[in-house]
């Protein structure tokens, strides 16, 4: 990957995945005299740090006839849903965050704080303890999710070719997630060991639960081709091989956790059996960023899809002598489904695997050991659990899969610039060390023309919070988001959502200056909706 522009690359680490994923061990070089106090280590608190910081699926760019390269993010053989024949991307961003676990109150939120230089978040005390706190928690016993995703979309291009598209895509991605975490373990990690209310309480957690977060960059290649096209039926199927290039991974794995926390300082383990794997941008004996060799692993992803489109008029033979002179044959409705982000990262360079097999330990004083870098708190571990500081590891290297979903996607044309999309992503994770993708329906109606265009997404997002969102597209540029409440405090703040491309396109049917084209049966004109 010669070419590869690692200095964005260095930049995007050096501005968000040190300063967040990497937080508690950098923040002000005191790594020093860190105390953890965080109950089952500071793996668990290491994923919890970039979730006190800011769409999921962009559906605002991806959904409509317009969407070109960014369609195959959904679904790759939705690249001949284009009216267009030639689509380009200049960039795109997307940041999203969502949590179930904790909330700043809509009378202390004001979207606009996030940019006041120097704004201190309004700080609250939770029940008997003295540290000032800027979260409120669902004081709830339902399973804690948290969901951080970042995306930069880099150059990228889509061209069709009559039965064939082929698509170029660059990206830089960034995804935090905690899967079931038990709310119990959610209360220590945030709370401390001192939450008296949870002591003495024997828990047992035997559902599985992961942290994993992971920095990718990412460039693919994909190609859809129409493979039968009859009277009004039209079929098509696409793929997208992605090679993978990792910055840094983390996960954890529980399948089963039997604790009694019975005082402030220690931590009683029935049994644990869990693993940890972690190839970080960082130097685990002096604590300090290492960005040599900036890629840590790699390896290759792919999407891989179908879609069926019923035709609003019969089929036609058609031939042309120019690609601007395709024609754009209009559906009634169309049905896509797809599996996204099949694959993962193979980390071997500064890379550690560690497993706790089914092991008991009582650990006094958790809370008065001070770590002076990752080496020694991964022996300290070890140690604890297997009463020496080796045992506990397992590899030099291991495997984080991406975060795999089914996408389903429905899309029906009401009437001339009138369309409604019904979508469903669904997550399911590929093996113990995966990036977990909350599973989100949703309901899309838009108003769509060459130079405009709105939407109005409404979602189930994660079985639980329904949400709404607006995006505008003028000509080539969009700005979006699946979360509207999150720039008002209308209700709690618990996530946000934002998103934005620029891109130039060209419609078929419009060969401006090109003089005659033969476009067969049909003719060459540009599109009007």
């Amino acid at each position: 990957m010669k070419y590869f522009p690692t200095h964005l690359v260095k930049f995007f680490v050096n501005n968000y995945y040190t300063k967040q994923y990497l937080l508690l061990f950098l923040r002000q070089n005191y790594v020093d005299r860190m105390k953890i106090y965080r109950f089952l280590t500071v793996v668990l608190f290491l994923f919890l740090k970039p979730c006190a910081s800011p769409a999921q699926e962009m559906l605002g760019t991806t959904l409509g006839n317009y969407a070109g390269v960014n369609s195959m993010q959904l679904n790759p053989s939705a690249l001949h849903n284009s009216k267009s024949y030639l689509d380009v991307q200049l960039t795109g961003l997307d940041l999203f965050f969502q949590n179930n676990a904790l909330y700043i109150s809509k009378s202390d939120y004001r979207f606009t704080n996030f940019f006041k230089a120097g704004y201190e978040w309004p700080m609250h005390i939770e029940y008997d303890s003295v540290e000032l706190r800027p979260f409120y928690r669902y004081d709830n016993a339902r399973n804690k999710n948290v969901f951080v995703n970042t995306r930069l979309n880099g150059p990228g291009a889509m061209l069709i070719w009559g039965n064939h598209a082929f698509a170029l895509t660059t990206s830089f991605r960034s995804v935090a997630s905690l899967h079931n975490i038990p709310y119990d373990l959610a209360n220590f990690a945030y709370l401390g060991l001192n939450y008296r209310p949870q002591q003495n309480i024997n828990y047992t957690d035997n559902k599985p639960f992961t942290v994993s977060a992971m920095a990718w960059g990412e460039i693919g290649l994909g190609y859809a081709y129409t493979f039968t096209s009859r009277g009004f039926n039209r079929w098509s199927a696409g793929i997208s091989v992605k090679r993978l290039l990792g910055v840094g991974g983390m996960y954890l794995a529980s399948s089963q956790l039997d604790y009694i926390v019975p005082n402030d300082t220690s931590v009683m383990f029935n049994n644990l059996d869990a693993e940890i794997g972690m190839a970080l941008p960082l130097s685990y004996n002096v604590n300090e960023v290492n960005l040599e060799p900036l890629f840590k692993g790699g390896g290759f992803g792919f999407d891989i899809g179908v879609t069926y489109q019923r035709l609003a008029r019969w089929q036609q033979n058609d031939y042309y002598s120019a690609l601007c002179a395709q024609p754009y044959e209009d559906y009634i409705y169309r049905i896509g489904v797809a599996l996204i982000d099949i694959g993962g990262i193979r980390f071997n360079n500064n890379a550690v695997k560690m497993k706790i097999d089914n092991r008991s330990t009582y650990w006094e004083g958790i809370t008065k050991i001070n770590f002076r870098n990752i080496n020694q708190l991964l022996d300290t571990i070890s140690y604890q659990f297997y009463g020496d500081t080796t045992s506990a590891y397992q590899a030099e290297k291991f495997m984080l899969w991406l975060p795999s979903a089914l996408s389903v996607q429905f899309d029906y044309h009401l009437q001339k610039y009138w369309y409604v999309n019904a979508s469903l992503i669904y997550g399911f994770p590929l093996a113990k060390g995966s990036l977990a993708r909350p599973a989100e329906l949703s309901i899309t109606p838009r108003y769509e023309t060459s130079i405009f265009e709105v939407s109005m997404p409404v979602a189930l997002y994660d079985w639980s919070q329904v949400r709404a969102g607006l995006a505008v597209r003028v000509y080539g540029v969009t700005i979006g988001t699946e979360k509207l409440s999150g720039f008002f405090n209308f209700s709690d703040f618990s996530g946000l959502d934002f998103y934005c491309s620029i891109k130039l396109f060209f419609n078929k049917g419009n060969c401006k200056n090109k003089g005659p084209v033969h476009c067969g049966t049909m003719e060459s004109k540009p599109i009007r909706y």
